[in-house]
């Protein structure tokens, strides 16, 4: 694998873990640049009081995975902080190629990218999860179950990124079909279970209404809400 694929492969699987675990992400990084392994792209990151900063974020980050009602308050600003963590997360593949003598995207088209992929990932992630709301609890719902596989998969995933970074790479593309199919078979099965459509004009009303959102015609009330 070429030196530009093995960047461009780190720089778009780093992104995405961002988008997963951004504050999770951004500690190995700078664990990994304490080692000598990367290099931080900025130095507050290595230093005791940035790694304890990280570590905080981390914990904050977990605690809010495991609780529906604060993972909507986090949510609020999940976003800005994803994308500035893919932006680091750029920031640190990209200084870390530009130290072995590779070639590579300027900073800011780095950060750019970073932040836009993790914000992606996020969103999509999110719209997962959103799915899954109010199924089951503690242990039987299935979003507390997939918190845990995202919390492993991002660790081993990072290994990957500087081992590996084709095989890491290759599992954040195989996780993104993946969860772009279940969002589908989802919207499906409720499209087909939730929704009827409307003589007049083929709309796809809910169930439970009585009128037509897009023509306004009078629809039979299949089912009545409790």
């Amino acid at each position: 694998m070429s030196a530009v694929a093995e960047l461009v492969a780190r720089l778009l699987a780093t992104s995405s873990l961002a988008g997963t675990r951004g504050g999770l992400t951004l500690l190995a990084l700078a664990i990994a640049a304490r080692m000598g392994v990367m290099e931080a792209p900025q130095e507050w990151m290595v230093s005791n009081i940035g790694l304890g900063i990280l570590l905080a974020v981390v914990v904050i980050e977990e605690l809010a995975e495991q609780d529906e009602d604060l993972q909507a308050l986090v949510d609020l600003c999940a976003y800005a902080l994803r994308g500035g963590a893919g932006a680091l997360a750029a920031g640190s593949i990209q200084a870390t190629a530009a130290s072995a003598g590779v070639e590579g995207l300027p900073a800011w088209a780095a950060a750019l990218a970073g932040a836009t992929i993790a914000v992606a990932t996020h969103h999509l992630r999110a719209r997962l999860h959103e799915q899954l709301e109010g199924i089951g609890e503690g242990l039987l719902s299935p979003r507390t179950w997939l918190a845990w596989l995202e919390l492993g998969g991002v660790i081993g995933l990072m290994v990957a990124v500087v081992l590996a970074p084709a095989i890491a790479l290759g599992f954040v593309i195989l996780a993104s079909a993946l969860s772009l199919l279940a969002l589908g078979l989802r919207r499906a099965a409720e499209d087909k279970l939730r929704r009827r459509g409307c003589e007049g004009c083929t709309h796809r009303a809910r169930v439970e209404a009585s009128r037509c959102p897009s023509c306004k015609r009078p629809l039979e009330v299949a089912r009545w809400l409790q």
